[in-house]
């Protein structure tokens, strides 16, 4: 039932989601279609993209063989590169504690536990609670949640994927 209740009273501005410069973004999204003019920018871009599933490892050694080859190229690291996707794009995570076991999130009634209510787990690294005698609570897993609003908000900027967005509206109105 406290689930249900936070959920009802829940607003953007409860900082508990969405803060600070991607609140504003959402509540007011930029109407402009996003541009990319640096050619090195699209290139740490395109690496970021084909090696989407790979390490960061990866990643800097792809950046390291092209400086090899292009070594007046400046391309952004994987770091600099992610920020220039959630600042082209408006899309940032709202990351959370989670259990180790992925049993419960620690949001809502959860957050302020120190342990799992499902299998027991702590929520925190025993050992850096230990070290820092209980100032640092560092969770021992995160979780990253993607709000629909901007990335919603993204596809709309681009015309075709505002197009496509188009097709359900499209069809229903020939029916």
């Amino acid at each position: 039932m406290q689930f249900i209740l936070a959920l009802h009273n829940a607003t953007l501005d409860d900082s508990v989601g969405l803060i600070g410069d991607a609140l504003e973004r959402l509540q007011t999204p930029p109407q402009a279609q996003a541009r990319l003019d640096d050619p090195d920018i699209e290139h740490g871009i395109s690496l970021f993209l084909t090696l989407e599933h790979a390490s960061e490892s990866a990643f800097n050694k792809s950046c390291a063989a092209t400086l090899h080859r292009h070594p007046e190229d400046n391309i952004p690291t994987l770091h600099q590169v992610k920020k220039i996707i959630s600042d082209l794009s408006g899309i940032t995570s709202i990351i959370k504690d989670q259990c180790i076991n992925s049993c419960v999130a620690f949001v809502g009634p959860y957050t302020d536990l120190d342990s799992c209510p499902i299998c027991n787990e702590p929520h925190y690294d025993l050992i850096q609670l230990q070290r820092s005698r209980g100032r640092i609570k560092h969770p021992r897993q995160v979780f990253h949640t993607f709000p629909i609003g901007p990335q919603l908000q993204a596809l709309w900027r681009h015309p075709d994927s505002a197009e496509l967005m188009q097709y359900h509206k499209q069809c229903t109105e020939q029916v």
